[in-house]
C-alpha cells in the first residue's frame, strides 16, 4: 500500500503500463522460434471504474460525455452507468522497434448499451528511441489528459472536467501520427503530428457523423515537475442532417506542476464547429494536496459560448462548475474517489445536460454527488 497518494508522474507511469502503448521485454534473442518466446511477445493489461452519480435536478440528466442518452437526474435518482467502464489491452512487441496495441473498452454508449468497442488498434515503429510513427486507430491527444481520459485511476478527479473535454468528445481517429522528442539537458520537448479520420454517433438518436481530414500538431515541454503543452486540431465534420461538411478548429493550451506533496493543473481551449455549435471558450484550474493516502482537491471549470450562428438551435450556451473531492488510495493500483459538483448554467442555457424535460429551467443548475472505484491491472 502506498504511503502517500501517487504523484502525476507515478499515475502516468501506471497508465502507460495499463492503457497506453506499453511493451514487455523480449524473451531471448536465440529463442524467438519457440512457443514460450512467442507468447512472451504479448502483454495483457486493463483498467476499470465502477461509478455512482446523483443529481439534484430532476428535469434533465447529468452525463459525463456527449454520447450518453441518459444519466442521473430525470432518468434515475442514482445512476451507475455514467462513469462505469472497463477496458483491456493487448500489447505485442515483435522486435526492439516494432510493436502493436489493441485496446477494447466497454462503457455507456449512445444506444444505452455497454457494447465493447475498439478504442485503439495500431502498429508502432520506433525509428530511433526518440522518433516513432504509428499507423491504425490512435488516440486523439486533443487535451492534456486525452491520452488516458478513459483510465480513471490516472486522473485526480472522478471524471475529466466536462466543460473542456465535452467540447470535443471524440477520443480516437483512424490514420497515422509521428512523434519526435528533443532533449536539452533536463528539458524534453515532444512534438506530435497526426492525420486521420473518425466516425461517431450523434446523441440523441442513431445518426452517424464523420470527421475527415483530421490534422493535428501538439507540442509538450517537460522540465522536472513542470509540463507545458499547446495544440491545434483541424478537421471537417459531416452530419446526416446537413448537406455539406463543416470545419472544426480546436486550439488548446495547458500547464501542470506537480511538486509531489501538492499539484496544480489548468487548461484553456477554443473550439468551433461552424453551423453546428455556437463555439466555446472553456477552461479549468484544479489544485490538490496529498496527505498520506488521501488527496483532497478543488476545481473551477467554465465553458463560455462564442455566440456563432447555427443552422439548428443549439441551447448549450455554457456552464460553470465548482467542485471539490477527495481521492483515497486504499490499495495498490486501486482508489476510491468522492466528488461534489455545483453546476450553474449560463443565461438561457441547458449546458451539458441531456434528456431535457418540458419543465426544465434554462439558466438553472444542479448539485451533483459522485463516487467511483478505480483500478488498474
Amino acid at each position: 500500500m502506498p504511503k502517500r497518494s501517487p504523484t502525476r508522474k507515478h499515475l502516468l507511469g501506471i497508465a502507460a503500463l495499463t492503457a497506453l502503448t506499453c511493451t514487455p521485454p523480449l524473451a531471448r534473442a536465440d529463442g524467438l522460434g519457440t512457443a514460450a518466446s512467442f507468447w512472451n511477445m504479448f502483454s495483457l493489461s486493463g483498467f476499470g471504474t465502477l461509478g455512482m452519480t446523483h443529481s439534484s435536478l430532476d428535469t434533465a440528466d447529468y452525463t459525463s460525455t456527449a454520447f450518453e442518452p441518459n444519466g442521473a437526474g430525470h432518468s434515475r435518482d442514482l445512476d451507475f452507468a455514467d462513469d462505469t467502464k472497463f477496458g483491456v489491452q493487448l500489447t505485442a512487441r515483435f522486435t526492439n522497434s516494432l510493436s502493436a496495441v489493441v485496446q477494447v473498452v466497454s462503457d455507456h454508449q449512445y444506444d444505452n448499451t455497454f457494447s465493447p468497442h475498439v478504442e485503439w488498434a495500431n502498429f508502432k515503429y520506433a525509428i530511433t528511441p526518440d522518433l516513432s510513427v504509428r499507423v491504425g486507430r490512435i488516440e486523439l491527444p486533443t487535451f492534456l489528459d486525452s491520452d488516458y481520459r478513459e483510465v480513471g485511476y490516472a486522473t485526480p478527479w472522478v471524471r475529466v472536467p466536462i466543460e473542456v473535454y465535452s467540447t470535443d468528445p471524440i477520443t480516437n481517429s483512424d490514420g497515422a501520427d509521428l512523434s519526435y522528442r528533443l532533449r536539452f539537458g533536463e528539458v524534453a520537448d515532444t512534438l506530435r503530428i497526426l492525420y486521420g479520420y473518425s466516425d461517431f454517433h450523434v446523441n440523441p438518436g442513431m445518426w452517424k457523423a464523420t470527421g475527415t481530414g483530421i490534422v493535428g500538431i501538439f507540442d509538450t515541454v517537460e522540465y522536472r515537475d513542470l509540463t507545458v503543452r499547446g495544440g491545434l486540431l483541424h478537421g471537417d465534420v459531416k452530419l446526416a442532417l446537413l448537406p455539406t461538411k463543416q470545419p472544426v478548429n480546436i486550439y488548446s493550451a495547458a500547464i501542470a506542476y506537480d511538486a509531489g506533496v501538492w499539484f496544480v493543473q489548468g487548461e484553456l481551449a477554443r473550439v468551433t464547429v461552424d453551423e453546428i455549435t455556437p463555439g466555446y471558450l472553456s477552461g479549468y484550474v484544479t489544485a490538490g494536496y496529498r496527505l498520506a493516502k488521501f488527496t483532497p482537491y478543488v476545481t473551477y471549470a467554465q465553458s463560455h459560448s462564442l455566440s456563432h450562428a447555427t443552422v439548428f438551435r443549439n441551447p448549450n450556451l455554457g456552464q460553470r462548475d465548482v467542485s471539490a473531492g477527495v481521492r483515497w488510495d486504499f490499495l495498490t493500483n486501486m482508489d476510491l474517489k468522492v466528488q461534489f459538483d455545483h453546476v450553474s448554467l449560463s443565461t438561457g442555457s441547458i449546458g451539458d445536460f441531456t434528456n431535457i424535460q418540458p419543465t426544465f429551467e434554462l439558466g438553472g443548475g444542479a448539485n451533483v454527488l459522485s463516487a467511483t472505484l478505480d483500478f488498474v491491472f
